[in-house]
């Protein structure tokens, strides 16, 4: 089950996806993406509910992993705090390139 909400101010949920790894934020339309720009940002309380309602659905369908609210930073529409920041940039490595062997 995910992390409840406990925040202040506008706020996204995020994960990771289960079968590649990669940050995922819950969009407006309760799917999840792998961009951040995609990603619901809301003060509302009935979507908030939505919001962990859909989380820990996908979390006990094993759809995503580590779901939790994270504040967003409403002049900067960041997240935050620097963790959540960082996942928004992702990996700096490409993850789809091929490993090549010597």
């Amino acid at each position: 089950m995910s992390a409840k909400h406990k925040g202040k101010g506008p706020q996204s949920m995020t994960a990771n996806e289960l079968r590649e790894g990669y940050s995922v934020w819950l969009t407006k339309d309760y799917t999840w993406s792998t961009s951040y720009e995609d990603a619901l940002r809301t003060e509302d309380p009935d979507q908030i509910a939505k919001m962990q309602e859909i989380a820990d659905r996908d979390v006990e369908a094993n759809d995503v992993v580590g779901a939790y609210f994270i504040d967003i930073d409403p002049e900067s529409n960041l997240p935050a705090r620097y963790r959540e920041r960082f996942r928004v940039t992702g990996p700096s490595k490409d993850l789809g390139e091929e490993i090549k062997k010597d």
